[in-house]
């Protein structure tokens, strides 16, 4: 448990009262941790602390707070040090990395005015986040977004003037050889998590015939893992060798409509096709995939919130979000595939065919001849077994 002390004298210029606690490290702040008890002191390592981080530390009751990185970037606004300011959690803010080599889990320290003390030996510093300090950083976070909203709304009206043809009517877009009516497409590209959401789709692209398509360095990555791609997009600067040797219909995209690299496709033995367009290769991977009639189209590598979507280029994000609207009916991220086709099939009903099954055979064997008189010396050996220990009563 914490407690509440007054600063030994000299050991520190505070003037509040400080904290004295056992430090537990939570890294990842996960509720479901058993490393904090109540009135813990968390060590963390959570940027911009949101909600949910937040309240899972509450509700583990924990007296304050040390976060290595900082709660507050300013890159949107995040709720989490309020959260916590509202529990009566002290967060000592951006406190380092060396805090994990400086402390041990388990370890009592004190915490004076941003300063954590060892043995009154100080071994990490940080900033206290006070009201002030909040308010702040969340005025502007809320302001950056504001901007970035506003100028996500004039790019994209500006994409969509520029790709009007190509967005509402599929102008440009090539038909590809291979036939994507009726099957699932995956399309997949090196960037955000792209590592786990392959990882737990795998086993659902091989059962389910799914088209496959690497975007760029996405190609790679699929052959990396043993997996084949079916398509591979992306400007030609950005393909590799052995995608363009890989098997798959190639497709190259182009701002000009100019086709260079006749050379690499003639070593590579392969025929591509040409995608005139602006935007990302990932966008037009997604069109490609839409207008080429595929049913459903799952996305590898996707921005995992706002935040992410809206840190990239301008240009970036006005041509997803333009795309994203189009293929919205068909694009699903491929952690809900995953978690749609993760299902633990219980053992019961397997034991319970188990059971039928042998007592099939069971009564099979016993209506044959054989099966009796096996069935008739079995009976006399429980007969004889029986009387021998009624004599050893």
């Amino acid at each position: 448990m914490s407690r509440r002390t007054r600063p030994s004298e000299g050991a520190a210029d505070d003037t509040t009262d400080d904290i004295v606690g056992v430090v537990r490290f939570a890294r990842t702040g996960d509720a479901s941790s058993k490393a904090l008890r109540d009135g813990d002191i968390a060590v963390v390592d959570l940027p911009d602390l949101d909600r949910g981080q937040a309240e899972a530390l509450v509700a583990r009751n924990v007296r304050a707070v040390l976060n290595a990185a900082e709660s507050s970037t300013g890159r949107f606004p995040n709720l989490g040090p309020q959260v916590l300011a509202d529990a009566g959690v002290t967060l000592i803010d951006h406190v380092g990395a060396g805090i994990w080599s400086r402390l041990r889990s388990g370890d009592t320290v004190r915490i004076a005015d941003g300063k954590v003390f060892k043995d009154e030996v100080l071994v990490a510093q940080g900033h206290m986040v006070d009201d002030a300090t909040r308010s702040q950083r969340l005025g502007v976070a809320e302001r950056d977004l504001a901007t970035r909203l506003g100028s996500l709304t004039a790019n994209a009206s500006d994409h969509l003037e520029r790709e009007r043809e190509l967005l509402l009517e599929g102008a440009r877009i090539p038909r590809l050889p291979t036939r994507l009516r009726g099957r699932p497409v995956v399309v997949v590209s090196r960037t955000y998590g792209w590592q786990d959401d392959l990882k737990r789709i795998r086993r659902w692209i091989r059962d389910s015939g799914a088209v496959v398509v690497g975007v760029t360095a996405g190609a790679d990555a699929l052959i990396d893992a043993k997996i084949t791609p079916d398509v591979v997009i992306g400007h030609l600067d950005d393909l590799s060798d052995r995608a363009l040797r890989s098997g798959a219909d190639v497709v190259v995209v182009t701002s000009s409509g100019r086709s260079e690299g006749h050379e690499r496709f003639e070593r590579a033995g392969v025929d591509v096709a040409t995608f005139t367009a602006s935007g990302a290769p990932s966008d037009l991977a997604i069109l490609l995939a839409d207008s080429n009639d595929a049913p459903v189209i799952v996305e590898v590598g996707a921005p995992r919130g706002l935040v992410e979507f809206l840190e990239r280029g301008t240009a970036e994000v006005a041509s997803s979000f333009v795309t994203r609207l189009r293929a919205a009916s068909t694009l699903v991220d491929a952690r809900a595939v995953a978690h749609f086709t993760r299902r633990t099939m219980p053992a019961w009903p397997v034991l319970l065919v188990l059971v039928a099954g042998v007592l099939a055979v069971v009564a099979a064997i016993g209506v044959t001849p054989t099966g009796r008189d096996w069935y008739d010396a079995l009976g006399d050996s429980v007969s004889d077994l029986r009387t021998w220990l009624e004599g050893l009563l």
